[in-house]
């Protein structure tokens, strides 16, 4: 399947997805750190996305609660969901319609 730049779908769109905490080792020194791996299949499209902790969302748990949540939510209710990136800075841009838009570090993959 082709990679998009942009995720813009609506709820009715959504496969299925996965949200889940996983850990990893990181590229600057190896340590092991949490991201949260964020998987959306469409009718026409898999996205995959690396979502890491920062000053705004310190917690990956509840990043991954939060996007979970927002995606059932956009899927029983037929919102549109956007995932628009930022790459020079590593920035996601999660908007859920109804819902709001949350800025993330991370990257698609």
């Amino acid at each position: 399947m082709p990679k998009k730049k942009k995720l813009k779908v609506n709820g009715s769109s959504i496969t299925v997805f996965s949200v889940q905490v996983k850990t990893v080792k990181s590229a600057h020194d190896g340590s092991p750190i949490e991201i949260v791996d964020l998987q959306i299949s469409t009718d026409d499209a898999v996205y995959s996305y690396d979502i890491r902790k920062d000053e705004r969302a310190p917690d990956v748990h509840a990043t991954r609660d939060y996007i979970e949540d927002s995606l059932n939510k956009a899927k029983k209710d037929f919102l549109n969901v956007e995932i628009s990136e930022y790459t020079e800075r590593s920035y996601l841009f999660f908007d859920v319609q109804k819902i709001g838009q949350v800025q993330y570090t991370g990257y698609r993959l």
